[in-house]
């Protein structure tokens, strides 16, 4: 793997945890993190294609090309009852050094968040101060992504437009608690 896409994918995990997905396999696995080409329509599809097919939202990163150093956007594909909406034009948002990442639209008045049960939900309305939050997770997320692990996650993948999503073979086990 580039040492670039390496990149893409420990940004993509420090959105994961800074937005409060655990990195181990939680028991409600509701929710992918995902990189990638830019967003357009045919990315679109394919989103929404791939996220049908896994049974889980997904939370993606549109990139110009593995060289460049920060994604152009975040988009997310959202599974409703008979549809799956594609979000783009996502900018990350931290209201202070310590709150959850949320995911704000820049087109609409809405946001994306993980829950309690750790599903992702379409939340009305957005935060103010949208910049300041916005370089806020920016550094936040980097900073983290730079602690990072420099080898690639066993299991990563790439799957090439129309192409299958197979589960990983050795998925890491989520941590069950007894009374």
């Amino acid at each position: 793997m580039e040492l670039t896409v390496l990149h893409h994918q420990n940004l993509m995990l420090a959105l994961r945890q800074a937005m409060g997905w655990p990195l181990f396999k939680p028991a409600n696995d509701s929710i992918a993190f995902s990189a990638g080409r830019e967003v357009d329509f045919e990315t679109g599809m394919e989103l929404a294609r791939i996220a049908q097919m896994m049974g889980k939202d997904l939370v993606y990163s549109g990139w110009a090309d593995t060289r460049v150093k920060d994604p152009t956007t975040f988009c997310v594909a959202y599974r409703e009852m008979l549809t799956v909406d594609i979000v783009d034009r996502l900018v990350p948002f931290a209201a202070n050094d310590d709150a959850p990442i949320i995911l704000v639209s820049t087109k609409a008045d809405e946001c994306f968040m993980i829950d309690k049960r750790g599903s992702l939900v379409r939340v009305e309305g957005k935060p103010k101060g949208i910049g300041k939050g916005r370089k806020l997770a920016m550094k936040r997320i980097k900073a983290a992504a730079a602690e990072m692990s420099d080898k690639p996650l066993t299991g990563n993948r790439f799957v090439p437009t129309g192409g299958d999503w197979i589960a990983p073979a050795a998925p890491v086990e989520t941590v069950v608690r007894f009374g």
